[in-house]
């Protein structure tokens, strides 16, 4: 759980908790150290930027210590702090990769809200490079309650390709863990036809929208099937909305989605990344933690399987 200090980004604490309880786990928190600016006249020698460094070390420190006892005070739960040195994405990024986290829990803002938001620098920078599933929680300004964090449905997008279905292993994991129900969906723009005029109105085919729709239902169908057959509590649907970001934000505010999980790319990969346009979307958009998990690209063989 990276955190910086701030009420905002303790909101993720309440959710890594809980996980961590179902899970047997630990909870790690992570504060990265940044240098304090001092203004020098010409009689510094360069103490006071010492003094302010260690002043600064000494107050993150202490912060932590006190976190992890309220933590543990509180619910029981292992939890350990610790202040790393260094930018702060990469530092975060390489300490994951070192500690072997299974999950990073974190708000999308920081310090300043507004100001110094996370997303856009070091929460979507670790969303590019961070092998592990990210749980990220957009904080309000009048922080939820402290305990009882509880999901009963987890919304999963998807969009009919392997990439996108990387996401699943860590959606059953969460459900399994929260005892909540997964909601696969696939949802479909309408055909457009090509217009016969240049500056014409586009007409949309609803034999072809419909038979896609079709497909969509069947597939998301048969893979809440075979999760099922393992155990998942799981439904799956597909429908028509007029664009993907609109709809998925519909229906991850719906008062029954406790959670959204999804992958960060779908069809086509890298040239239709889904984050910076659905993905991107939905994580600034909705009032519901996001599961994200960076899938890992699937490379062709020669005879093109």
């Amino acid at each position: 759980v990276p955190l910086d200090g701030s009420a905002f980004a303790e909101q993720a604490l309440p959710i890594a908790i809980e996980i961590a309880r179902a899970a047997r786990a630990s909870v790690r928190l992570v504060l990265v150290h940044q240098t304090a600016t001092v203004l020098k006249d010409r009689r510094d020698t360069g103490d006071l930027s010492t003094k302010a460094r260690l002043a600064t070390l000494k107050a993150e420190r202490g912060y932590l210590r006190q976190v992890a006892a309220r933590v543990k005070e509180s619910t029981g739960t292992k939890v350990t702090g610790v202040t790393l040195h260094g930018p702060v994405a990469a530092t975060l990024g390489e300490h994951i990769d070192l500690t072997g986290a299974d999950l990073v829990v974190m708000t999308t803002h920081g310090r300043g809200m507004l100001e110094r938001a996370w997303l856009g620098s070091v929460a979507d920078a670790l969303l590019r490079s961070v092998k592990v599933p990210m749980l990220l929680v957009r904080p309000r300004e009048k922080a939820p309650p402290t305990a009882g964090f509880k999901v009963s449905r987890i919304l999963v997008p998807l969009d009919g390709s392997p990439l996108s279905e990387q996401v699943l292993p860590s959606a059953v994991a969460m459900a399994r863990l929260l005892g909540a129900e997964l909601s696969l969906v696939q949802l479909v723009e309408p055909v457009v036809l090509p217009s016969e005029f240049p500056l014409g109105t586009a007409d949309f085919d609803p034999n072809l929208t419909t038979l896609m729709v079709e497909q969509a239902r069947d597939y998301v169908r048969s893979l809440a099937s075979a999760l099922r057959a393992e155990g998942v509590l799981v439904t799956g649907t597909s429908s028509v909305t007029p664009t993907l970001a609109s709809g998925l934000l519909e229906l991850a505010h719906d008062p029954a989605v406790g959670m959204v999980a999804l992958a960060t790319h779908g069809r086509g990969g890298l040239q239709r990344a889904l984050l910076g346009s659905v993905a991107d979307k939905l994580i600034r958009g909705a009032d519901r933690p996001v599961l994200v998990y960076r899938p890992r690209m699937i490379r062709k063989t020669r005879s093109g399987k």
